[in-house]
């Protein structure tokens, strides 16, 4: 058995440290089966009922716990990672079967890192890791200096990656980084993906439309990036998404996508009821169905103000000189709907009332 006491004293030496935490390793139950690829719950990572250990731990700590055999989820949920090779344990039995779903917690020297792992004896049992990006206190972030002169002939392979999600918090100011979509394009036997934005408040903003163009539509660039042969779970959460890219994701993967949930997502340049009718008629295979959605986003017929990166105090500011205008349905088009039955009678009594949905 691990003792305990020891890890948790060692850990509570090192809990000040200073040293930039990268990534998070999960150490499922082995009693317990690993959760399912199709989960769509997106709770903040804070409020999950097993917390993590804020600490780092060495090499040569974490090898003696990740090889005794009476390790268990009640020793050490979760054990942090510092910046050090993994090689001395990935290669063992009991290394490739702990170390499989990782959680990145910043941007691209974490992906740079992550690259390096993958290219690891640790790399080819990976098979999910999840982005987790919160509010920076500057509009960009660099890559440290020795990552921006770095060639490697050496290219990490992501197309083992099976699940992946990319969780962010703030307004479309602090989007996703795009340096992700290597790692999603590449992803060939993708089946679960996911962009979540936390901060439902400020994410729904319809005055950002237009006046940071080159921002909101990273989330179209990250959709676009899927080159997944059999995608089958797919989830939106308080982003905004282009009318034509959401049709023509939904449209690639209609034979393969069981598992549809969009929830206060901003419309580009479309209407939810024609989302909706396409839905009805196409997706056949679809099984779950979690839709929550109120809000449009339609261009101006005349608009002439300069797109560029001037910022305004006041809202109405924003709205005049965004090419969009807001679209809001007087109800939100709420359903959750289980079955490919219930969802083709479900869609059609929604679509059958649709003047009740009236936009203001």
């Amino acid at each position: 058995m691990v003792d305990q006491q020891h890890v948790h004293t060692y850990a509570a030496e090192t809990a000040n440290k200073t040293d930039h935490l990268l990534l998070a390793a999960s150490i499922p139950d082995r009693s317990q089966p690993l959760p399912p690829t199709t989960s769509t719950a997106f709770d903040r990572p804070q409020n999950d009922t097993m917390a993590e250990f804020l600490v780092n731990l060495p090499n040569e700590l974490l090898a003696l716990i990740i090889e005794d055999e009476d390790l268990t989820v009640n020793d050490l949920v979760n054990l942090r990672l510092t910046c050090k090779r993994t090689k001395h344990f990935a290669s063992s039995a009991r290394g490739r079967r702990l170390f499989v779903d990782l959680k990145v917690w910043d941007k691209r020297n974490a992906f740079n890192w992550f690259s390096d792992l993958l290219l690891s004896d640790l790399g080819s049992h990976i098979r999910s890791f999840a982005l987790f990006e919160w509010r920076r206190k500057s509009g960009k972030t660099l890559p440290p200096r020795d990552y921006v002169h770095r060639e490697s002939k050496i290219k990490p392979d992501y197309s083992c990656l099976q699940d992946i999600s990319v969780m962010y918090c703030g307004d479309v100011l602090h989007d996703p980084v795009r340096s992700w979509k290597k790692a999603v394009g590449a992803a060939i036997h993708l089946k679960a993906f996911r962009i979540v934005n936390f901060d439902e408040a400020r994410s729904v903003g319809a005055y950002w439309l237009g006046v940071y163009p080159h921002k909101f539509c990273s989330n179209d660039e990250l959709l676009g990036s899927i080159r997944s042969d059999g995608l089958r779970v797919l989830t939106l959460a308080h982003i905004h998404v282009s009318a034509d890219m959401l049709n023509s994701l939904l449209d690639i993967h209609r034979e393969t996508l069981s598992i549809f949930d969009i929830r206060s997502c901003m419309l580009v340049e479309g209407r939810w009821f024609g989302i909706l009718d396409w839905i009805k008629t196409n997706l056949s295979h679809l099984q779950t169905l979690h839709l929550d959605v109120r809000y449009e986003a339609v261009k101006k017929r005349n608009c002439t103000q300069p797109l560029d990166s001037w910022c305004p105090l006041y809202v109405d500011s924003y709205r005049a000189r965004s090419p969009y205008a807001l679209v809001r349905h007087r109800s939100p088009l709420n359903l959750r709907l289980e079955g490919q039955q219930k969802i083709r009678n479900g869609l059609s009594e929604l679509l059958s009332v649709r003047e009740r949905f009236q936009v203001v």
